[in-house]
């Protein structure tokens, strides 16, 4: 039984010392973006009309809006207050446009702002945000792709070349993160690749 036992423990380191874990890859890694443009989606403004006169009306704030396509539809609340004795009455809407009436949506808006700079009991204030469409999303992405590949590689190489190491093949990719950054979406992805001596 001894000599059964052993001769098992002999097998079995045996087994261990040939069946040793292979090296392991050395590796680098690049975290690359790039922005596109989108041409599809939409920007939604939300505008803040305020009015602290006695005949305050929604009908007032679409008089001051409407050139920048408010309309009674886009009403989302109405809130009322005191401030310094003056009841103030605040209309907030929801413009909602496709993203080539961007710029003329914005410049309507600004216009409606400079009409009110001399007005004590009137005021507004605006702010927007876009949505790409999954259709322009994915086309960005597709689009992007080979460009991130070759950034990541030509940073991945700088970096092997600081190794005194030749870069290899890609090891792995993380999923691309795709954000809206005004009306262009940005992809960025970080890229792995092999380096040998």
């Amino acid at each position: 039984m001894r000599f059964s036992t052993l001769a098992f423990l002999t097998l079995a380191g045996a087994f261990l010392l040939g069946a040793q874990a292979p090296p392991a890859v050395n590796t680098v890694s690049a975290t690359v973006s790039a922005t596109q443009p989108v041409t599809a989606g939409t920007a939604t403004f939300q505008v803040q009309f305020l009015d602290a006169t006695l005949a305050s009306s929604v009908d007032n704030a679409l008089g001051v809006l409407g050139t920048a396509g408010a309309a009674a539809s886009n009403l989302t609340d109405i809130s009322v207050s005191l401030s310094q004795g003056f009841v103030v009455t605040q209309y907030n809407f929801a413009i909602v446009v496709p993203s080539s009436q961007f710029t003329a949506t914005r410049d309507r808006l600004i216009a409606a702002q400079r009409t009110l700079a001399n007005v004590n009991t009137q005021a507004m204030g605006w702010s927007s945000s876009y949505k790409a469409s999954d259709e322009d999303a994915a086309k960005v992405l597709e689009l992007a792709l080979p460009n991130l590949i070759n950034q990541a590689k030509v940073q991945a190489g700088v970096l092997a070349a600081a190794m005194n190491a030749k870069l290899g093949n890609i090891v792995s990719m993380s999923a691309p993160a795709v954000v809206n950054s005004g009306l262009n979406l940005v992809v960025s992805a970080t890229v792995t690749f092999a380096v040998a001596p």
